[in-house]
């Protein structure tokens, strides 16, 4: 009779233990892991065209309704030819062109691109157009800030003098 007490109990614990392992495991199956997802990591967009070209952390910063806008972010160009790749802010923005090269980076700071007229004030998000020839149109929403952030308000003062800006040269 203690055999079969025995015998039951460890059965018993092995059935548990699979069970509480097959439910541990069913979490990761069921759930997708969100951190190995592409994201934005800062407050601007993401806009991925393709697999090998995509725009990181796209943001105006600006001032004010009306007032010139700087552009923040990057294209990521993967591929192994050269892609334009055109950027049109808001309803009446003239598009604004950007060659990147094969495995390249165009960063927007380091290039000084800039908006004439941002048509909405900080703190809203600006309807825009990202185009290449080759992929189209995606329509994105890009966050317009100010200056009131750090770093932004260092970047937005630089780039108002015309001074190049990186992140290093905070004090």
């Amino acid at each position: 009779m203690a055999r079969t007490t025995r015998r039951t109990r460890l059965v018993s614990l092995a059935a548990t233990g699979i069970a509480v392992a097959a439910a541990a495991g069913g979490c990761a199956t069921m759930n997708p892991i969100t951190t190995a997802e592409p994201y934005a990591p800062s407050d601007g967009v993401r806009v991925p065209i393709r697999s090998d070209l995509v725009v990181e952390n796209l943001m105006v910063l600006t001032e004010a309704d009306g007032e010139t806008g700087h552009l923040l972010g990057a294209v990521v160009n993967r591929g192994t030819e050269a892609v334009e790749v055109s950027f049109t802010f808001g309803e009446s923005g003239a598009p604004i062109p950007v060659t990147v090269e094969p495995e390249a980076t165009v960063n927007f700071t380091e290039a000084g691109i800039t908006v004439d007229q941002v048509e909405v004030p900080p703190g809203a998000v600006l309807p825009s157009v990202v185009a290449t020839s080759q992929d189209g149109e995606t329509t994105t929403r890009v966050p317009v800030l100010d200056g009131t952030i750090p770093p932004y308000d260092d970047f937005l003062e630089s780039a108002q003098s015309g001074e190049t800006w990186t992140p290093s040269s905070r004090d």
